[in-house]
């Protein structure tokens, strides 16, 4: 009997026990990460922007992402997008589509294509690759970095398929210039 009540008493501890949900724990499309891009000398400015897998069907070796800006605790604008793994060469790059209407190519082929040698229409436009490395601290996954994404979307902002939700928390920059991608965001919570 008393082994029993050992037992119990045990496992009532261990159920009690609050647990920390670290990356290793947390489901890939369950993860959220963030960058804060709020000003520091505005205590009225929250702006941050998200990074999550979206639910649903993912085609082979692909994960369908969103990045999306929040301002005022509203969603401001979205972008979803397209993370890539190879599965012989470990890397993965990021591809955006292209705001342009019934085209199938991504945000890269249509920016540089106005770029290339008029003088040679015909000639094919060389891929512009993000890659996305996730950076690790022991079982963790706190950082997922974008390389050169910010000044690709700074070069490339009119041809990406950003969806905007609210036109009047639109910043003045990104109403002239565009928008901007963070070049990395940080693990911040696990959805229920």
């Amino acid at each position: 009997m008393k082994i029993a009540g050992v037992f119990r008493l045990c496992l009532a501890a261990i159920l009690v026990v609050p647990t920390v949900v670290n990356a290793g724990q947390c489901d890939r499309s369950k993860r959220v990460y963030v960058f804060d891009q709020s000003d520091p000398g505005d205590p009225g400015d929250d702006t941050k922007i998200f990074y999550q897998v979206r639910a649903g069907e993912h085609p082979f070796y692909a994960e369908l992402i969103r990045f999306e800006a929040w301002r005022k605790s509203k969603r401001v604008w979205y972008i979803d997008g397209v993370v890539t793994c190879s599965d012989v060469v470990p890397m993965c790059d990021l591809d955006l589509p292209s705001s342009e209407k019934n085209s199938d190519k991504s945000v890269s082929y249509e920016c540089f294509k106005e770029i290339n040698d008029p003088a040679a229409p015909n000639a094919s436009t060389v891929p512009f690759l993000i890659p996305v490395t996730e950076i690790f601290s022991g079982d963790q996954t706190p950082y997922i970095a974008f390389g050169n994404l910010t000044a690709f979307s700074m070069a490339c902002s009119k041809h990406m398929g950003v969806r905007i939700d609210r036109q009047e928390l639109l910043t003045e920059d990104e109403r002239k210039n565009g928008f901007m991608l963070p070049p990395f965001v940080r693990l911040d919570s696990c959805q229920e």
